[in-house]
């Protein structure tokens, strides 16, 4: 099996006018060629090649065909495997699958291999040299098609064919400081995937970014930071087309993933870059709280409540919320459409690629982090009757860290029953306290969020919290349940320590 080269590249989203303006930027003057393209890529029916990571396609170019594997361990990563050969033809080739990784995995299913989508662009092709790096910026315009359904292609791709990745971002920030360009991390084989499966309005879920114990924290930290930013961006992207709470609420769980690998790593990162970029993802969470808070408000509040106990005064008070959650959604909307959101995903991207990160191995590092987790879930969770809201609050923030934690390194550990049990005992204590949170929001910040100020309006609100309010006692009575399970969980990446059950 021959070598892959390795194609480190950033892909962006062009903004109103961008075009224009990028053919004229001082950084892209001189030579340009222009290609048209046509890709046709293939898979089995039922994806064997997408779920293991792979995109096989065959590029029409006016050179002639271009057989290409490209393989991707989890979605954000900016540098790729890829296996490139000649072909004669459109047609797929099994014999240039040879000395490709997927030749062993298509055993007994090479002849399943079909075109499932196919991409039509023109590419504008400018090389361009900057601190002793070559790179190819491209812009593409075109569309994606899956039989008569279509999706628009523009976009601008920079792959780095020579030199440090440093000087890809040193360029990508050139040119934002000038266009209307916004990272995302979705590549084509992703997107004409979604337009088959019929998904492309679907949230983005968090995606697995499996660990192995030869890592070292440094490749570890990029791989599991680089997939929740491209979960955080591909609802972002769906958002600027479908107002969908499921959006709203996938983009800060992947906002919520990601500063947790950020606190994970903490102790291995520059503190004055780490800040920088956690001021940036506050800053984004802030923006989208409202349209999150009005979401679970109308679900689970307002919404049982007019079917259980319906009224007229809980009319105006329905369209005050609604009219609410629309400017909640338009704040939200305004920032993901700001420069300020796109120099966010920009410089998080260089951050998390270009972190200098001792050459700890990730297991050893693992171990020490979870253990120091677990140890501040299990003292905030001391006398959790006895606590306040604003308390149970910071201990819902850790218990929710030391999930995402152990969900993250979960591959590291083969006791596989103890991790069970540990994490489910973990999710019902996040769930019971996320459960006294919400009731805390409703009652605390949605008369601020929902604007009510009309007396009626209010006291229907009040009404309304009041109905919630009576089952508290039994909400707190399940999260202490939950928590003295938690407490007796045995945690599953140290193979020599049990917990005692409690008497």
């Amino acid at each position: 099996m021959t070598a892959p080269a390795i194609e480190t590249e950033l892909k962006f989203r062009l903004g109103p006018g961008a075009v224009v303006r990028l053919s004229g930027h001082p950084a892209l003057q001189g030579e340009q060629r222009t290609d048209h393209l046509r890709s046709v890529y293939f898979d089995t029916p039922d994806g064997l090649l997408r779920a293991a990571g792979f995109g096989l396609r065959v590029r029409a170019t006016g050179d002639g065909f271009v057989q290409t594997l490209k393989r991707q361990t989890a979605p954000g990563q900016t540098a790729r495997d890829e296996w490139e050969a000649p072909v004669a033809s459109e047609a797929l080739d099994l014999a240039a699958l040879k000395a490709t990784p997927a030749h062993r995995l298509l055993k007994g299913r090479r002849r399943d291999l079909s075109p499932r989508f196919a991409t039509t662009v023109v590419r504008r092709v400018h090389m361009v040299r900057l601190d002793g790096a070559l790179i190819e910026v491209a812009f593409d315009a075109g569309d994606l098609s899956v039989g008569e359904r279509r999706e628009p292609i523009y976009e601008l791709e920079l792959e780095l064919k020579a030199g440090e990745p440093s000087a890809l971002f040193a360029l990508a920030r050139r040119l934002a400081r000038d266009l209307a360009i916004v990272p995302v991390f979705e590549s084509k084989a992703e997107r004409g995937w979604r337009l088959a499966d019929g998904a492309s309005r679907k949230p983005r879920l968090p995606s697995p970014a499996p660990l192995t114990p030869e890592m070292t924290a440094a490749p570890a930290f990029r791989l599991l930071a680089m997939a929740c930013l491209a979960q955080v961006s591909a609802n972002a992207e769906l958002l600027r087309v479908v107002r969908r709470p499921e959006a709203v609420h996938q983009l800060r769980v992947g906002l919520r993933r990601l500063r947790a690998v950020v606190a994970v790593f903490q102790p291995l990162l520059a503190e004055a870059d780490r800040e920088r970029i956690e001021t940036e993802l506050k800053w984004l969470a802030r923006e989208t709280d409202a349209a999150r808070d009005l979401d679970v408000f109308i679900r689970d509040v307002f919404h049982p409540t007019v079917l259980d106990a319906p009224s007229p005064d809980l009319v105006p008070l329905g369209r005050r919320l609604l009219a609410a959650r629309g400017q909640a959604y338009d704040r939200a909307l305004a920032a993901i459409g700001s420069s300020r959101y796109g120099l966010l995903m920009l410089e998080t991207t260089a951050w998390i690629e270009t972190a200098a990160l001792p050459d700890e191995p990730v297991e050893r590092f693992a171990r020490t982090a979870l253990d120091r987790l677990h140890r501040q879930v299990e003292r905030r969770g001391r006398d959790l009757a006895g606590q306040d809201a604003d308390s149970r609050h910071h201990l819902r923030i850790r218990a929710k860290r030391l999930r995402y934690a152990a969900e993250f390194f979960s591959d590291l550990f083969p006791a596989r029953r103890r991790r069970a049990g540990y994490l489910k005992a973990l999710e019902r204590m996040q769930d019971t306290l996320g459960a006294l949170n919400d009731l805390a929001v409703a009652r605390d910040r949605i008369p601020g969020e929902a604007h009510l100020d009309d007396p009626a309006v209010a006291f229907a609100a009040g009404r309304v919290v009041g109905r919630r309010e009576r089952a508290e006692a039994a909400l707190l009575a399940d999260a202490v349940k939950a928590t003295r399970r938690f407490h007796d969980a045995a945690p599953f990446w140290n193979r020599h320590r049990k917990r005692q059950k409690r008497s």
